[in-house]
């Protein structure tokens, strides 16, 4: 019996191997690290390095409409499914391992020609900032109450989000239970 050439694979190389590669991504995430400033985390088995000073974070996604029924204005930054939950704007696809969402809201306005829009997202100091721009109605637009949003969706950053609530806020009972028996003769 003739014997067959076979490709060998050593069990015995194969942990150092393994141990090698893992060496060569620590080292990696190290000099990572070393040149954001140190400033990386650590989350959800991904790294995600802080933008430099001045950096601008991409918007991915823009969603913006008149109607919210959000009576409050507010600005939040949602970083996880269950905020999301407490602000129910519109369903909007984002993958929170690696993205956030910007939230603004007017609150009650006399024109539905009101607009809000996030222009840009930045990195100062130890913060993010948001520039955004209200567009205003013509004069002579017809009054319509509205209740204009924005949603922007961004790389996920832990930085604080300057004038950004970092949770929704708690929502009052705006109505109160009616007495058994209202209404009844």
């Amino acid at each position: 019996m003739k014997a067959r050439q076979v490709s060998h694979f050593s069990a015995s190389r194969a942990p150092g191997r393994r141990t090698h590669a893992i060496w060569i991504a620590a080292v990696a995430i190290c000099i990572l690290c070393v040149i954001t400033g140190g400033a990386c985390t650590l989350t959800d088995h991904s790294v995600r390095a802080i933008p430099p000073e001045g950096a601008e974070l991409p918007i991915l996604r823009q969603v913006l409409r008149a109607h919210s029924h959000e009576t409050r204005a507010m600005q939040v930054v949602v970083r996880d499914s269950a905020s999301l939950a407490k602000i129910p704007l519109e369903d909007i696809e984002v993958d929170f391992s690696r993205e956030m969402l910007l939230v603004i809201t007017l609150g009650s306005v006399p024109s539905d020609s009101y607009r809000v829009r996030i222009d840009r997202v930045f990195r100062e100091g130890g913060s993010l900032k948001v520039d955004a721009t209200i567009v205003q109605p013509p004069p002579g637009a017809p009054l319509v109450p509205a209740s204009p949003y924005c949603i922007a969706v961004v790389p996920q950053c832990e930085l604080n989000v300057l004038n950004f609530m970092p949770e929704p806020p708690v929502r009052d009972r705006t109505w109160t239970q009616s007495e058994p028996g209202f209404g009844r003769k």
